[in-house]
């Protein structure tokens, strides 16, 4: 009968906490964010510590405020040189009608068809019947649920900066009672926190470096193709590519429904093919160099997980939480597996 209780009351708790997760995703974000900047801030953080200016030296709070300053200024810094790109984002994505996207989806259908036939092939497509079966209004919800943890940008951003600054400051303490809890689970809970830091520094300079490369290879590639708004185009693709599998997919249907949009209205329609090749060509071409060079070269396999694993794993937290638990999943799944694996043999 009391094993039974137990057994009640886990099962309550658990269920408990799954609802409250549902009902704080966003909490978790912040608290994941901060995590991320304040353990790849750290190593300065301990640098300053180290400092002295005549007799004194810097403490923990001065040096987690000098810290939370010069990442305030670099965000700055980088908003402000990209702000008219993002403006111009903004704007592009704000004026997205539902009319232009089913003219150009019908003008396009066309096309291909005449192609077809052109080349004696028995085959028709709609693609306009093809996105109404999938809903074309949820096609805005894709590009709106992408900013909805923007929705109150200060209060996200002060929420980030509020947790960070108190993980920077008491990161021994945070750092020993984690270690101290995770004991009781796993043996040589110290290596794996040790493990865990070094693993989320090197995955997000790794996740930094690879979308500048993104962002720059795109770029390069629409100006050469020509294509309106270039760099702006490039930026919303390089963003997005941080989404596992399906981030490459909107880059590239973003793209080409933007820009298709813009070849109608200026009369341009013969381009529309031509276009939608060349896009395609450079989209392959990009993820080619992403897939092959870049994630094999920077993150030197720091997944160490099989692509059906990832694949799963993605779409497990996109049915969970949407895009943004695609993005934050399989960090979140290496850190877990990192510490369930110690505790998979303990318990063998």
């Amino acid at each position: 009968m009391k094993k039974t209780t137990q057994s009640i009351i886990l099962l309550i708790l658990l269920t408990s906490l799954v609802f409250l997760i549902t009902k704080i995703q966003l909490l978790i974000i912040y608290v994941f964010i901060a995590t991320v900047l304040a353990i790849t801030i750290n190593p300065l953080s301990n640098f300053l510590c180290g400092l002295k200016f005549f007799k004194y030296k810097i403490n923990t709070t001065v040096s987690a405020l000098i810290c939370l300053s010069l990442i305030s200024t670099v965000g700055a810094l980088i908003g402000y040189l990209l702000s008219p790109i993002i403006i111009e984002e903004i704007q592009i994505l704000s004026s997205i009608q539902l009319d232009e996207i089913e003219s150009f989806l019908a003008l396009l259908t066309n096309e291909v068809n005449k192609k077809f036939s052109s080349y004696n092939i028995n085959f028709k497509l709609d693609f306009k019947s093809l996105i109404n079966n999938l809903n074309i209004s949820s096609i805005s919800d894709v590009f709106q649920s992408m900013f909805e943890i923007l929705g109150n940008i200060f209060l996200a951003i002060f929420s980030i900066l509020f947790i960070a600054f108190f993980m920077i400051r008491d990161k021994s303490l945070l750092k020993k009672n984690t270690i101290k809890s995770l004991s009781h689970f796993v043996s040589d809970s110290e290596k794996k926190i040790n493990m865990i830091i070094f693993f989320i520094r090197r995955y997000f300079g790794g996740l930094c470096l690879q979308t500048t490369i993104i962002y720059l290879l795109f770029g390069l590639g629409m100006s050469i193709l020509k294509l309106p708004n270039p760099w702006t185009l490039a930026l919303f693709a390089a963003v997005v590519n941080i989404i596992p599998y399906f981030g490459p997919l909107i880059g590239f249907f973003f793209t080409v429904t933007m820009v298709g949009s813009f070849y109608i209205d200026q009369s341009m329609i013969d381009l529309v093919i031509p276009f939608i090749i060349k896009t395609f060509i450079l989209f392959g071409s990009v993820q080619c160099i992403d897939n092959f060079f870049i994630i094999p070269s920077i993150y030197s396999r720091a997944f160490k997980a099989h692509p059906l694993e990832i694949f799963l794993v993605a779409m497990a937290a996109g049915f969970i939480g949407g895009i943004m638990w695609m993005i934050i999943a399989m960090p979140v799944y290496t850190i877990l597996r990192i510490i369930l694996s110690e505790l998979i043999l303990s318990l063998e």
